[in-house]
């Protein structure tokens, strides 16, 4: 512990350490209500073929499962955003404006039930262009040492959000929904695109009519409401 506020916990290298470690940090028996204030900052490096810096990221793809995650990130002026893939090896060959480490579909994944999306938060170094050799403890706390004025400000701009009401959960939006699979589907793509317009798509449903909603018909119609207002900003 560092602060009454913020706890750090190193996981290691690799998804098995990386949910071992969120398995210590909120042990078995938590809800998510308990945890309704709590925000997930995974800080890290990664590999990339052509990017250098710090990046938020805004998308994650596990490599062995072919499953994709969608943290939704806060915006902050001068941070760029970039997808990332998680790896079980170092990928020594990655692909241009892909970022490659070995963490964090894992800790997602642990920490799905208990986080909501809105409060998980990935920042990535470049440190290699995916050869390791060099790449040393020293090295590595360096590099984010560099950035440390960046993950300050972020840190910052979520200490001024922590106050506001937390954003509905995908899963209350299934169940207030009535919501299908398919109807599922429909919701995760619709707040998605919300949020490639900088829009919470959480709130635009929680606006749309949801506590009206009796049935499966009328939660297709909240979507449906939904998506022309999307298409409407578009």
């Amino acid at each position: 512990m560092v602060s009454d506020d913020l706890e750090i916990i190193l996981t290691g290298i690799g998804k098995v350490n990386a949910a071992f470690a969120c398995g210590r940090m909120f042990p078995m028996g938590l809800t998510r209500n308990d945890l309704k204030a709590d925000i997930v900052i995974n800080i890290g490096t990664c590999g990339a073929r052509d990017l250098s810096g710090l990046f938020i990221v805004n998308k994650i793809s596990d490599e062995a499962t072919g499953r994709d995650f969608y943290p939704d990130i806060i915006r902050v002026s001068g941070i760029p955003e970039a997808s990332l893939v998680t790896v079980d090896e170092v990928k020594t060959d990655p692909d241009p404006g892909v970022l490659y480490e070995m963490e964090a579909s894992a800790i997602y994944q642990a920490l799905s039930k208990l986080i909501s999306p809105d409060r998980m938060i990935f920042l990535k170094v470049v440190s290699d262009s995916g050869d390791v050799n060099g790449i040393t403890t020293e090295y590595v706390n360096d590099l984010i040492k560099s950035h440390l004025p960046e993950i300050k400000r972020i840190i910052s701009s979520v200490r001024e959000g922590t106050g506001k009401e937390a954003s509905i959960s995908n899963d209350d939006l299934y169940e207030r929904l009535y919501a299908s699979t398919s109807m599922r589907v429909q919701i995760d793509e619709l707040i998605r695109y919300a949020s490639s317009l900088g829009i919470d798509g959480r709130k635009l449903f929680a606006e749309a009519g949801i506590d009206e909603v009796s049935s499966r018909a009328s939660g297709k119609e909240v979507i449906t409401r939904v998506r022309g207002i999307l298409t409407h900003l578009h």
